[in-house]
């Protein structure tokens, strides 16, 4: 019987860890570039560098650290030029617009592979404390959220950090269920030193552990000292795994320890305290959105089943759980309240920070699910099927472009890209179709495979090529679209190459054309998403 039981489990995980695989399949490395993908990409072969040569002070790379990245990234690569070694008996080409795509969706690969082996190991901790069905609500809040979906696909840190830190939080909570079960601190702290050397904002992980286990142990005992000399023990046990593997996966902290904490600690104080980020902002230009913008980020990019949840929880359902999961639900909002204290203090702030919070948050509002089905008893099946139905056709209908939902019951993408900026790029395949169809309307030339937009500018038959001007911050995440395709894209700024480019796209939110006082542009067309007007093309007259 327990070996049928065993045998079950493991085909559940195995379904499990691929509906998030494939979830995540669809255009992956052919869909976004994001704003520092460039810099990550160098930084990972730096990093694979001083790894594989023993020059392990190279693996301080970045104050982030991102070490977690760099290490699954530097991975990829070696795997991706073993294939091209093997199979097509030649190095990767350099400068290949295709390789580009090739590597970006096998980095992407081991990222979403490396996320659903942490997010499969979730789900078994929550079913084993709070039953399968709780399991598969979260599981599926977290699989189909698109906030979620967008930051997973991503070579970058907020899918991994918020993930890693989720997984350590559970397992150590897991472990403090049953004490005798080493393996759980042991794999709690694992994780913990991976989201910390993700990005230093995780290590909030650690002062929390220990709250963790004071709350826990003071929720069941209502005594003070005996529950902060309780928590000591666990905590201990977990900080000594923590602190072993956050000093043997970076090699840095092999040969330089003092200079790799340091880069920790001024990433934390010079960078994330003390300087803020430009960005639009309920369409002003800010450093510092304020205290309260983590509250409008997650207003508008929450799912509407988080939001839903959330309040369902608070109003309907939080008296109706028995006394150890009122303890739990108190512990998973602690995280959420205090994660997003932490990142509301420094003046940088960013969307994309409140994931780890989000991702507690769904913890909360699956315990409303999991009450609204068993309150419908026989018809739960069927109706768990209603509920996420239209989170899933919702999730399909946004494929590739998770980073363009907006809330809607705040007004959607219409009035979402007004208030938060589309920091990440949206809309990359609309460009790309509608430059596509324009330059086989025109008749315009392709670029040669190798040719350099610095080459051919100055030539007389440039009016002849497809050439784009896109605002800096997004030329970084457009211009592969724009290669494969034959035509070069061109920072706006750039003025030697903007007075000798044909067209030029201006974002609806920061629509700067009429401030163009170099040359004249003529309004010639409007790209959409989803029936939504998001990009302005404009073409040079003169």
């Amino acid at each position: 019987m327990i070996t049928v039981k065993l045998k079950l489990l493991k085909w559940e995980l195995a379904a499990v860890f691929f509906i998030f695989l494939f979830s995540r399949m669809p255009y992956l490395g052919f869909d976004t570039f994001n704003t520092d993908v460039w810099k990550w990409k160098s930084r990972i072969y730096d990093f694979g560098t001083g790894v594989f040569t023993l020059n392990f002070e190279k693996t301080i790379q970045k104050y982030h650290p991102g070490v977690t990245l760099m290490w699954i990234g530097s991975g990829a690569v070696k795997v991706y030029n073993f294939y091209y070694e093997t199979v097509r008996k030649v190095l990767p080409p350099d400068n290949d617009v295709q390789t580009i795509f090739e590597l970006n969706f096998v980095q992407k690969l081991f990222i979403v592979i490396f996320l659903g082996v942490i997010l499969t190991s979730i789900y078994y901790v929550l079913g084993n404390m709070f039953g399968r069905r709780y399991a598969v609500i979260v599981f599926a809040l977290i699989v189909f959220d698109p906030f979620y979906t967008a930051l997973s696909r991503e070579i970058h840190l907020e899918g991994l950090l918020s993930t890693l830190m989720l997984g350590s939080f559970l397992w150590f909570y897991y472990y403090l269920e049953n004490t005798k079960d080493s393996s759980r601190f042991v794999i709690s702290g694992v994780l913990g030193a991976l989201a910390v050397l993700t990005k230093t904002t995780a290590a909030f992980i650690v002062p929390f552990s220990f709250i963790l286990a004071f709350v826990f142990y003071y929720l069941h005992n209502k005594r003070l000292q005996d529950s902060l000399k309780l928590a000591l023990t666990p905590f201990y046990k977990w900080l000594m795994v923590f602190t072993t593997c956050f000093i043997l996966f970076w090699p840095a902290m092999w040969v330089m320890p003092e200079q790799a904490l340091q880069s920790l600690v001024k990433g934390v104080f010079d960078v994330g305290i003390e300087e803020g980020h430009e960005q639009l902002y309920f369409g002003r230009l800010v450093e510092d959105p304020g205290p309260v913008y983590y509250l409008v980020v997650f207003a508008f990019r929450s799912s509407i089943l988080l939001v839903i949840g959330v309040f369902g929880f608070l109003i309907f359902s939080r008296k109706s759980y028995n006394s150890e999961t009122k303890k739990f639900i108190f512990i998973s909002l602690l995280y959420s309240i205090l994660y997003l204290v932490e990142i509301t203090l420094p003046s940088k702030k960013l969307d994309r920070y409140i994931l780890p919070g989000m991702l507690g948050l769904m913890l909360t509002a699956g315990f409303f699910y999991d009450w609204l089905l068993g309150k419908l008893k026989s018809f739960h099946n069927f109706a768990f099927l209603w509920i996420f139905l239209p989170s899933f056709i919702l999730f399909v209908q946004l494929v590739p472009d998770y980073f363009s939902y907006y809330n809607p019951m705040l007004g959607g993408l219409p009035k979402g890209i007004f208030v938060l900026e589309p920091k990440w790029m949206i809309g990359q395949k609309q460009i790309q179709n509608y430059f596509s169809a324009l330059k086989e309307k025109e008749k315009l030339i392709n670029f040669g495979n190798n040719e350099s937009l610095d080459s051919a500018i100055m030539k007389p038959d440039i009016n002849t090529r497809l050439t784009v001007g896109f605002q800096e911050k997004y030329y970084t995440q457009i211009h592969p679209f724009i290669n494969v395709i034959g035509g070069r894209a061109v920072i706006q700024d750039l003025t030697p190459h903007a007075v000798r480019t044909k067209y030029f796209v201006y974002p609806v939110w920061d629509d700067k054309s009429k401030e163009e006082n170099r040359f004249k542009l003529k309004y010639l067309d409007s790209i959409f998403l989803r029936n939504v007007e998001i990009y302005r093309v404009y073409a040079r007259t003169n």
